[in-house]
């Protein structure tokens, strides 16, 4: 695709795509609280800059590990209620042959 190729851009996002971007708003959020703290510390370094970007920081991780546990606790669990009872056992044996 070059510059001048316009087609590409007249594609609206898919309502899944959408979706996928609203449920990682909470992510995103964090993340650029955590980019503006950076950049807060490296315009003007300073014990408030370094409060902010520790308070950032551990947003996020809460916001990450608040998601992998809800991720984790509403996973369906799969096992085996009962043992396969109609299984048979399958013996192998080799062929006697004879010569004719």
């Amino acid at each position: 695709m070059t510059y001048t190729d316009y087609d590409g851009f007249e594609v609206e996002p898919t309502f899944t795509a959408l979706a996928a971007i609203v449920a990682e708003e909470d992510v995103i959020a964090a993340e650029v609280d955590v980019t503006d703290a950076e950049c807060q510390m490296a315009a003007s370094p300073g014990p408030a800059a370094t409060e902010a970007h520790r308070r950032a920081v551990t947003a996020l991780n809460t916001v990450i590990r608040t998601r992998a546990t809800r991720a984790t606790s509403t996973a369906p669990v799969f096992g085996l209620v009962q043992p396969f009872s109609t299984a048979r056992r399958v013996v192998i044996r080799s062929a006697n042959r004879t010569a004719a």
